[in-house]
């Protein structure tokens, strides 16, 4: 194969005016007729083979030819004869002094021997030569990038470039610096102008690839991505790069895919191994996750992130038993002991790093107090990024001189999303803004209508700062009063942030309902309506209990769409119980209240939905259907998976469901609310935790308690009440269109939060 630098030259296209006379007659349509090609046209259009022969032939007749003993020369140094390569390249450099390619070639050579001064002193032969030449350029340039010499390296590729844009070599390298010195946008222009010049430059592409990645357009990315790949399928860069690609569209079966293939190639890559570690956990694949961090800790022993993801991936999204889940608590609690030594004992200085990496996620959607086990990890998490804040000297918070307080709310959900919907919109519609002044700190991407509404609303919008870091120093800075974390546990970002004191008082609400362990959260806020008596046992922090249901909802206040449910196989006759829970509310020990369920209510549907990633869908699918014939009952008689739908579909098919049923041990507050608004009869579950009685508490709220159960046995019997009498159906679709006012748009949640908060103030 030919040298690099000569294939990157020759894939250029160039002027007229720079071709050699070899390269002009290639150029021309005429030469193939009128003029034999030499050797060294030959070799630079990739015909090694033919350009030997004609060498061969040229030395012949005229040993001293200088294309003839250039191409000899190449050929020799691609063969790795690196001693044979500069003997001739000696020789033909002493016989044509004045032809700068031939020059150019000794230095390559020289270069690739190491004898690093030789080879600049030929390319500056080159130059002496040809002044301005360059390849010679491009290759001083990059001895002094190799040699430390930052500054005069770019210059040169600068000065390449200019003289000739269609360098894609040059381009490369320049656009290599400028993306180490921050200046992404002029390092994006170079790459797509080494890409434009040579559409095949894997290098190129790869890194165009990988920068577009950084920069959040992923699609992109993946189409440059997508094409080194077709021309080096085995690229682990491409693979790797592709794979974080999709990992931040949170793709996971794509992102595992290619991170299995950058392994393939080097299993010993810490990075790919702890990213498909984070690919299997979105997947659901706690095994496999487990394994890929344990991978990138034999690889790295001091890989923060891949020991704290370990000890996360105890903890299955959706177990398959019973003994899995109940296995999985005690294995969270041993590994997490397990990280508070090893921390202790090895103190590394990016420790900080490993916080929010991944989080206990699935740890609320195991019915126990885990109060325990997540003050431990909460003060793990305090502890090193509190050892952050003092090497950087993030300052300690006062509170602000102004006549108003400044609350700040930090959430990544300020759009369309469940958060926003249920707690942080209340909040931005009714506080007074007499008394008030709202900061909202949005660390997500994506904007809506309502992030259009929390912007308008507030007294100033915070969006786009950068990472964790950039935000803590905009939070600090902004000096809040009372900084609110909705939810806590969802978010990277969120929880690295919610792990510093960045104001006076800190405080979280029930977005993720579970304590947050963490001792830099004053409180947490609640509601009556959905605590147990004796709740304040559950949380490390001071328990406030806001009147009813804790907040101000508003409805959808949508039309239903008309839907045809025929496709999922759904009869006009069936008996319609919807399940619509994310795949992890479901735990295993409630597998026989469905059966008990289908069992009763014949005909009848149970509706599960398929969420995304459609794997979670696929284990909750698999467990329950093994349940299902494990209890000679037929799955696919009694029970469906459909599409996640649009609103106004879901609101269709909750006007034709018999029931809405709550999940069993972790309840869906914004659910049950939509169930209210379209008056569908439910069935709610009363548990032992706030995040098990969201439905329980709307219905209680509604005078609605004696569809409240506290056993399976109630549950299935008012399931089966409902299911048997249309009248009753009727009767209560009737009592829901008459008090679901009570549910909606209640300020005094509100009002009574605004009041405690200006008592935290002092």
């Amino acid at each position: 194969m030919m040298l690099a630098w000569l294939k990157k030259k020759w894939a250029s296209p160039r002027s007229a005016a720079s071709l050699t006379t070899a390269e002009a007659l290639i150029a021309s349509e005429r030469a193939p007729v009128l003029t034999p090609i030499g050797p060294w046209a030959l070799y630079l259009a990739g015909q090694i083979a033919e350009a030997e022969q004609a060498a061969l032939a040229q030395l012949a007749i005229e040993p001293d030819h200088a294309d003839g003993l250039l191409v000899q020369g190449l050929i020799a140094l691609e063969r790795g004869h690196k001693a044979d390569s500069l003997r001739v390249l000696d020789r033909a450099a002493s016989l044509h002094p004045s032809n700068a390619d031939i020059h150019v070639a000794r230095g390559q050579a020289l270069m690739i021997s190491g004898r690093g001064k030789a080879s600049a002193a030929a390319f500056h032969r080159a130059l002496e030569a040809v002044p301005g030449h360059a390849m010679a350029r491009l290759h001083l340039a990059k001895l002094s990038l190799a040699s430390g010499q930052a500054g005069d390296g770019m210059k040169l590729l600068q000065s390449v470039v200019a003289s000739d844009p269609s360098l894609a070599e040059a381009q490369f390298h320049l656009g290599n610096l400028l993306r180490v010195r921050g200046d992404l946008d002029t390092a994006e222009k170079h790459y797509r102008n080494a890409v434009f010049s040579r559409p095949d430059y894997l290098d190129a592409l790869v890194n165009l690839g990988g920068l577009l990645k950084d920069r959040g357009r992923n699609d992109e990315a993946a189409l440059h991505l997508e094409h080194a790949l077709r021309l080096k399928p085995d690229s682990a860069d491409a693979a790797f790069n592709l794979g974080m690609a999709r990992v931040n569209q949170r793709m996971w079966v794509e992102a595992s895919h290619w991170l299995q293939s950058t392994l393939a190639a080097n299993p010993k890559q810490a990075d790919a191994q702890y990213w498909l570690g984070n690919a299997s956990m979105g997947l659901g694949d706690a095994a496999t996750a487990r394994k890929a961090y344990q991978a990138a800790i034999r690889v790295n022993g001091n890989y923060v992130q891949a020991r704290w993801g370990h000890a996360m991936a105890q903890l299955p999204a959706v177990p398959q038993s019973d003994e899995e889940q109940i296995h999985a608590v005690g294995a969270f609690a041993k590994e997490v002991d397990k990280l508070r030594t090893w921390f202790r004992v090895h103190r590394p200085t990016d420790a900080y790093k490993a916080v929010g990496a991944q989080q206990p996620y699935y740890l609320a959607y195991i019915p126990q107090d885990h109060r325990a086990v997540l003050s431990q990890y909460g003060e793990l998490c305090t502890s090193l990024m509190g050892a952050w804040a003092r090497k950087v000297g993030v300052p300690t918070p006062i509170r602000s001189t102004g006549s108003k307080c400044k609350i700040g709310i930090v959430s990544a959900h300020i759009h369309e999303h469940s958060v926003w919907r249920a707690i942080v919109r209340g909040w931005v519609e009714h506080f007074d803004p007499t008394q008030f002044e709202i900061h909202i700190f949005y660390t997500g991407t994506g904007r809506d209508a309502q992030t259009d509404l929390a912007a308008q609303r507030s007294t100033r919008f915070y969006y786009a700062e950068g990472d964790w870091v950039a935000w803590s120093k905009v939070i600090s800075n902004a000096r809040i009063d009372v900084l609110a974390y909705p939810e806590i546990g969802m978010d990277s970002t969120t929880v690295r942030l919610a792990s510093l004191r960045l104001a006076p008082v800190q405080l979280a609400s029930w977005g993720h309902p579970i304590t947050t362990g963490l001792p830099t959260m004053d409180l947490f806020v609640s509601a009556k309506a959905l605590e147990p008596q004796g709740a304040e046992a559950h949380y490390t922090e001071k328990l406030v209990e806001l009147p009813g249901l804790g907040c101000c909802y508003h409805p959808f206040a949508l039309a239903p769409t008309p839907i045809d449910l025929s496709p999922w196989g759904l009869g006009k006759t069936d008996r319609i119980l919807l399940c619509a829970g994310t795949p992890f509310k479901y735990a295993p020990q409630n597998d026989a209240l469905w059966i008990d369920i289908a069992r009763r209510c014949q005909p009848c549907k149970l509706i599960f939905f398929r969420s995304k990633p459609e794997s979670l869908s696929s284990l909750l699918e698999a467990r329950l259907r093994k349940a299902f014939v494990d209890a000679n009952m037929d799955f696919d008689t009694h029970v469906r998976f459909i599409p996640w739908l649009p609103q106004t579909d879901f609101f269709a098919l909750l006007d034709r469901a018999d029931a809405y049923l709550d999940s069993a041990g972790f309840s869906g507050f914004n659910t049950a609310m939509q169930a209210v608004e379209r008056c569908t009869p439910i069935v709610a579950w009363e548990g032992q935790f706030m995040r098990s009685r969201f439905a329980s508490g709307i219905l209680q709220e509604l005078g609605l308690d004696e569809w409240v159960a506290t056993s399976v046995n109630e549950y299935a019997a008012l399931v089966e009440r409902l299911c048997a009498n249309s009248a009753l159906r009727d009767d209560v679709r009737h009592t829901l269109s008459t008090r679901q006012a009570r549910a909606f748009g209640d300020a005094h949640p509100v009002d009574a939060f605004a009041q405690k908060i200006i008592s935290f103030r002092g």
